[in-house]
């Protein structure tokens, strides 16, 4: 993919002229933040990284355990014991490796970060396998870099410990959030962090939060209880969930930062937290489709996009301004008629928030077995790690 700065995508005459990385550029000018889905690499790669910067393709990432954890059993990458059994070392070893990933990254979107204002250029590491205040914190607090932010789930604790972090001025990214009415609690603790924050003395314009909102698992949870109907119409309904409930989503966001809660703080220097659309890989036949990218273009937001959909998205996205605002009772309406096909959304929801809960320990309990198994590898052969 060629540099996508400077690139002529056509203006005014129509998107099917936009070719290669002109598109990523076209999404830039509506407004859309192109982060890069680390869960998809095979292994953390700063340099592939820095390649998307300079060439104006990405300007943030999302990294979590997966690829330290195909790293490790790739190549045996020796790891540093910091102290105590095996299991409590295997913790501070893992969060050690994220950390040491997280500067990495975070120094090369820093640029990002400075001239964007803060807007931009961050860095989302995910804390666990326990996401309570004083894990995030330890992350924070070992990256050290302005454009961390700390990936917390939003179940309850998660949202606590959001609340808490806000309130020491660190950033946080909460999700998955799979629904309005999920958004508003998560809303709440970022609201009661920035108040929080405030009576502390912080500079509300500095601390800056995320709010993800993940695709297509969503469509595989509705498309499965769709699937048990035989009718046209719950055929002809089936990849629609996604995008109306998120629609509806931004819908909630976009009336909160309408609102006095946000206003009083925007007038002590707040700025707005972001929604960022997740996990939008669309398996279609011949490779990754581009239509959660394509239809969820809307100033303010962010995309995530893993290096495959990335490349589709270069190659044969098809953005077409802002495919959200005032979506919101259409939105609604197909989740209605879900809900008449034997779809409902609220008990969908709840199952996908479990599914989404297990999938985060297990991700956590394959780094901290791969590095248990390194930990133990070592101590066998009766040498040093490192």
């Amino acid at each position: 993919m060629r540099r996508a700065e400077g690139r002529s995508h056509g203006q005014g005459k129509g998107s099917d002229e936009v070719c290669g990385a002109g598109i990523i550029s076209l999404l830039a000018d509506q407004g859309v933040s192109r982060w890069l889905d680390g869960a998809e690499w095979q292994e953390p790669n700063p340099r592939r990284l820095a390649r998307l910067v300079d060439d104006g393709l990405i300007s943030g990432l999302a990294l979590g355990p997966e690829p330290l954890t195909r790293s490790l059993l790739r190549r045996g990458r020796p790891v540093r014991e910091t102290g105590g059994p095996v299991t409590a070392g295997a913790l501070r070893a893992a969060e050690g490796l994220l950390a040491a990933e997280g500067r990495r990254a975070c120094d090369v979107l820093l640029p990002v970060h400075e001239r964007t204002g803060g807007r931009d250029g961050h860095v989302a590491l995910e804390a666990g396998p326990v996401a309570d205040t004083a894990t995030a914190r330890r992350l924070a607090r070992a990256v050290d870099r302005p454009n961390v932010l700390i990936a917390l789930p939003a179940g309850p604790d998660g949202l606590a410990a959001a609340a808490d972090c806000l309130a020491e001025g660190i950033g946080v990214d909460l999700g998955p959030v799979l629904s309005p009415a999920h958004y508003g609690k998560a809303a709440a603790a970022w609201l009661d962090g920035l108040r929080r924050a405030h009576r502390a003395g912080r500079d509300l314009s500095a601390i800056r939060a995320v709010v993800s909102v993940p695709l297509a698992p969503v469509d595989a949870a509705f498309d499965e209880r769709l699937r048990s109907s035989s009718s046209e119409a719950a055929r002809m309904m089936r990849g629609e969930a996604a995008l109306a409930s998120a629609r509806l989503v931004f819908h909630s966001h976009e009336r909160l930062l309408a609102g006095p809660d946000w206003r009083e703080l925007a007038a002590l220097g707040a700025r707005p937290h972001r929604v960022r659309w997740t996990d939008t890989a669309v398996r279609a036949p011949g490779g990754p489709g581009t239509r959660y990218v394509d239809e969820l273009v809307v100033r303010g937001a962010i995309t995530t996009l893993g290096p495959a959909t990335l490349e589709a998205v270069a190659e044969r996205g098809n953005p077409r301004g802002d495919a959200v605002t005032g979506r919101g009772r259409a939105a609604a309406r197909v989740l209605d008629s879900l809900e008449i096909l034997g779809a409902p959304y609220a008990p969908t929801v709840r199952a996908l928030a479990s599914r989404a809960a297990a999938l985060r320990s297990a991700r956590w309990n394959a780094l901290l077995a791969a590095v248990s198994g390194v930990l133990g590898a070592a101590g066998a052969a009766g040498g040093r790690i490192g």
